[in-house]
């Protein structure tokens, strides 16, 4: 009720007392910034105002009744890549899905190499934070664009990454997980305010980043094991995410085991000469014919080729083994006589595309400096995989679930022919996307997918490779390809 003479009640008063006789709310917190807004939200209203709350528990924002939408905003923070979803937190409906390269690169490339640079100055970990809040900052003004929506009217976000791009994210120093036990900040999932982050949505709403489990599997996995239900299902499930840290899980319903093995961005187009996202331009699948060692690809939106994606390069990888243009070592064979096996800049090189059918003043190529990147990332990949099956006493998985955001795109035959998963069988390998921002937007829109997260990192069992001589051995065998026909 509105205020009269001689018997004023405060503007917060008046609020708390309507919600806790129409909704049996009892004195929730205010944010802040909403009790600043408030005298002129209580007042712009004439139909009544929306009270939004977080968790029942704190009043994050007053509006005139009708006035906007309720959005949030999911984030996947990956090492070389950071994508973001959009969800209308009404009906639950995916609005838009942008993402981009992970500015953070510029600073290395891999996680250690950042947390090195964070070591270096102390100006360092504010700039890494900051160039990441540029960048997701970009893509929930893209996905608000794509959806013709006002960006503070996004009041929750859920972000996931791993251990060391979640702490970056959260301004918390790293130094601790680049040494011996590698141990995070924290581990439970973790609130924080968009404002204190300078994340440009509602300025009032809550950032949940959900748990991770050590220093080098994070969040990112536990969103994976959240959205495959991995911990609940019969069937011993091995489930590997095609990114940089290469993380693993495998189990079913009697407990999951995960290790990471940093595995390289070569899954991602990293220190791939051609290599590019997943994005329009991108060669996703190649053919060989083994006679006339003639290509045939295709690209993403079949968009003239600009470079090769992660599934590409497995593709790629997956024809030349099949052909025999490549060796069991993994060298390319010089008894192949084609015009498109010649010497380059980086020893001897494939033509994918000549520059005549590429949107470059140059031929698209893979090197043989390529295809090592390419061994040593599905060799630490089938290592890993083979440890933590042995150590659960199985020797070959029920199910292989492919996550990243090449997992769609990777053909089950050429995950084997390159030996990317022991035990493969091209029936039981499917392809699930980017499973880790599935779950970030599952943690987004129900508090009890939270309280699950939190019990998978709970009950997850860690193996930590570094150091194993087992996962060397394993390494230096996984290198081959088995499949290799040489001639």
């Amino acid at each position: 009720p509105p205020p009269v003479l001689g018997r004023v009640t405060a503007d917060k008063e008046r609020l708390l007392s309507a919600l806790s006789a129409g909704y049996g709310i009892k004195n929730p917190a205010i944010d802040s910034q909403a009790l600043k807004d408030l005298p002129n939200s209580l007042r712009s209203g004439a139909r009544g105002v929306d009270v939004i709350l977080f968790q029942r528990k704190e009043i994050i924002h007053v509006r005139p009744a009708g006035k906007g939408g309720f959005f949030g905003v999911a984030f996947d923070m990956g090492t070389t890549t950071v994508a973001a979803c959009l969800i209308d937190l009404v009906s639950g409906r995916k609005i838009a899905v942008t993402a981009a390269m992970n500015p953070q690169i510029h600073f290395g490339e891999d996680i250690l190499t950042r947390i090195h640079f964070c070591n270096k100055g102390k100006d360092h970990l504010g700039l890494l934070q900051s160039r990441m809040m540029v960048c997701m900052n970009d893509l929930i003004r893209d996905a608000a664009q794509v959806a013709g929506i006002d960006a503070t009217h996004i009041l929750e976000a859920a972000v996931v990454g791993n251990t060391a791009m979640h702490h970056l994210f959260a301004g918390v120093i790293p130094k601790y997980l680049a040494e011996a036990p590698y141990t995070p900040v924290f581990q439970k999932g973790e609130y924080m305010k968009a404002r204190d982050l300078k994340l440009e949505i509602s300025p009032s709403a809550y950032v949940y980043l959900l748990p991770v489990k050590a220093g080098f599997v994070g969040s990112d996995a536990i969103a994976c094991a959240l959205a495959t239900r991995i911990h609940r299902r019969k069937p011993a499930t091995l489930l590997i995410d095609l990114g940089t840290n290469g993380e693993i899980l495998f189990g079913n319903n009697k407990g999951v085991i995960c290790c990471s093995t940093a595995a390289g961005p070569a899954f991602e187009g990293g220190h791939i000469r051609f290599g590019m996202r997943a994005a329009a331009g991108a060669i996703d699948r190649v053919r060989i014919d083994p006679v006339t060692y003639e290509v045939r690809f295709r690209t993403i939106l079949e968009k003239r080729a600009l470079g090769i994606c992660g599934s590409g390069i497995i593709s790629a990888a997956a024809e030349m083994v099949r052909t025999g243009i490549i060796l069991a070592n993994g060298r390319f064979n010089d008894a192949i006589k084609t015009p498109r096996l010649r010497p380059g800049q980086d020893g001897n090189e494939f033509v994918l595309v000549w520059k005549s059918e590429a949107d470059l003043k140059e031929d698209i190529v893979l090197s043989g400096k390529d295809l090592s990147e390419l061994q040593m990332a599905k060799a630490a990949l089938h290592a890993g995989a083979q440890l933590i099956m042995e150590k659960a006493g199985m020797v070959k998985p029920d199910l292989i679930l492919l996550a990243g955001a090449g997992g769609n795109y990777v053909e089950p035959l050429d995950a084997c022919a390159i030996d990317l998963i022991p035990g493969c069988s091209t029936t039981s390998v499917i392809g699930i996307g980017n499973a880790a921002l599935h779950g970030a937007c599952l943690a987004l829109m129900d508090k009890n997918q939270r309280r699950e997260a939190e019990r998978i990192a709970s009950h997850m069992e860690y193996v930590e490779l570094s150091g194993l001589s087992r996962f060397q051995d394993l390494f230096v065998s996984s290198l081959f390809y088995s499949q290799a026909r040489d001639r």
